[in-house]
């Protein structure tokens, strides 16, 4: 996966090992508590995610039909909002 950041982002000292996980169907920025500066600050500000290899637990092979296929990226969406983050698309 990958994180691009939005605007300027001046990364230089910082631990990124520490203050980034990116995992497949998981991404924490500053998974430590404590360590996250205000917003705006650091990492702490709007960026774009983008994940691979994200399927259903039960495999991917339960994507074949457009309904399933429709169903899952709804639940990915209303996974991205709870966490009060925008969604832009799953493509399955």
């Amino acid at each position: 996966g990958s994180i691009v950041f939005h605007g300027l982002t001046d990364c230089r000292g910082l631990d990124l090992d520490t203050l980034v996980h990116l995992d497949v169907g998981e991404v924490l920025v500053y998974p430590l508590q404590g360590l996250k500066p205000a917003p705006g600050q650091g990492l702490n500000k709007c960026a774009t995610v983008t994940m691979y290899q994200c399927w259903p637990p039960n495999g991917r092979g339960n994507l074949e039909d457009p309904a399933s296929r429709e169903r899952y990226r709804n639940k990915i969406r209303a996974m991205t909002e709870d966490k009060r983050a925008r969604f832009i698309d799953y493509d399955c």
